[in-house]
């Protein structure tokens, strides 16, 4: 064939080449279009993982000390994008690692693609529940819950409805867990009513938890990434404090991984009041290391230490052991804390006189605790069953008491059922306050 010949051949070949590639790139296109409308609303679309499941953090904890996390996890809620890039599965980590990694990832997409974000709920308790760790089942006596979400590229929102009692006050309706974000770029602004927790305790915590009933708050959260700090983050949050002697209460938190085995954060918080006394204010510090791996077993020491009102002095410390490791093809997490107060948080004089960090009377943390030690379980089945076990014994104002809980999780009914149990004794009760609860959540 003649040169020419041969580049003739050559045009149609590329020709053709090019029109099979832009019949793929179609094809893809519409595709992925047919998914979105088979999913157009389609389990949690909001932009953070929530503090509200021991066990997708404890993946979280997981991935982070396999190395594969290269972000802070000592921040709730937190943003997706901490950690969305670093989720990749490799096939020579553990199964139960693997698992871990493809359950962050489910979630992530299940915000992305906005399933599951209408919610019903409905839980009863047979008394009122004492506060005792990070996510737990609810704080209201009873409840009857929905919620809306919907996650886009530059806002999120959520529109939620209860009818619930809490403590004492008798039934009423609330907004908890609504909330309206908008994103630009690195900085997400916020406001709403939500759930908190800040450092790395279960049981414990001095930082800012969520032991009390969320009050609304506006929150802008700024993150990045530079060769010194690592992952960082800052997030201011402005509190407005119900039934409280202080009429705001402002919390800045800043945190960083700057190595693959250690990430801290720095909080400081000031309450302030409404003209008749002075502001009050508070440090605290907190850092987890990850230690080296024993066999199958990833594991982490942690602590957190909080001022006293003179920001000098160091009111109280948390110290921490957490692990997690295999049986056949479930995961259990062991957790083991104790915190400890100084002299100086005994003759602390806050200028109300009661500890500021509270709302409708009910204390954020467990600064309060003269001392505590606490032991959990968390066990995750591989047939999507959990069960969780803890038990704190505590010190508060020389009174003794301790608290023994168990729930069970399971897939039930199109949705999720929880039962658990709860028996709280002390010396500063008159007799022990067990507590029967169930909860019926269903996503669609």
């Amino acid at each position: 064939m003649s040169p020419k010949g041969n580049r003739f051949r050559a045009l149609i070949k590329m020709i053709v080449k090019q029109q099979t590639f832009q019949t793929l790139k179609l094809y893809r296109v519409v595709m992925l279009t047919l998914i979105f409308m088979i999913y157009p609303c389609a389990v949690y679309s909001s932009p953070w993982l929530e503090s509200n499941d021991p066990f997708i953090r404890s993946s979280l904890l997981l991935a982070s000390d396999t190395g594969q996390i290269t972000s802070p996890t000592n921040i709730y809620p937190m943003r997706w994008s901490f950690f969305g890039d670093d989720l990749s599965t490799n096939a020579n980590e553990p199964v139960f690692v693997i698992l871990a990694t493809q359950e962050l990832s489910y979630s992530l997409n299940s915000a992305r693609l906005n399933r599951g974000n209408a919610m019903v709920r409905l839980y009863q308790s047979s008394s009122s529940p004492a506060p005792s760790e990070f996510a737990q089942a609810d704080i209201d006596n009873k409840g009857i819950y929905s919620e809306y979400d919907h996650l886009d590229q530059d806002f999120a929102f959520r529109v939620a409805t209860a009818y619930t009692e809490y403590q004492s006050e008798g039934t009423s309706f609330d907004a908890k867990n609504s909330y309206l974000s908008l994103n630009s770029g690195k900085t997400l602004w916020t406001i709403g009513l939500l759930d908190r927790w800040w450092g790395q305790g279960w049981q414990h915590n001095l930082i800012l938890g969520d032991y009390a009933k969320p009050t609304w708050s506006a929150a802008a959260s700024y993150l990045s990434q530079n060769n010194t700090l690592g992952v960082w983050s800052i997030e201011n949050v402005l509190f407005e404090p119900d039934n409280s002697d202080y009429k705001l209460h402002n919390a800045l938190r800043f945190i960083a991984k700057p190595a693959r085995y250690l990430e801290y954060g720095m909080t400081y918080q000031i309450w302030m009041s409404d003209g008749n006394g002075a502001n009050d204010n508070q440090l605290a510090l907190d850092a987890k290391l990850t230690l080296p791996r024993l066999a199958s077993l990833y594991h982490s020491l942690y602590f957190e230490a909080a001022s006293t009102s003179t920001l000098s002095e160091l009111g109280a410390v948390l110290l921490g052991w957490t692990g997690a490791f295999p049986i056949a093809q479930n995961t259990v997490r062991i957790v083991l804390e104790t915190q400890q107060t100084t002299d100086a948080h005994d003759t602390d004089s806050w200028s109300t006189g009661v500890y500021p960090s509270t709302n409708d009377a009910v204390a954020y943390t467990t600064y309060e605790l003269d001392d505590s030690m606490s032991a959990a379980v968390y066990l995750q089945l591989n047939n999507d069953h959990q069960l969780s076990a803890s038990y704190r014994k505590s010190t508060e104002n020389a009174v003794n008491s301790q608290l023994a809980k168990l729930a069970y999780s399971l897939p039930g009914f199109g949705g999720k059922l929880s039962l658990g149990i709860a028996n709280e004794s002390g010396a500063g009760l008159n007799e022990s306050n067990k507590q029967l609860w169930g909860n019926y959540e269903l996503r669609f």
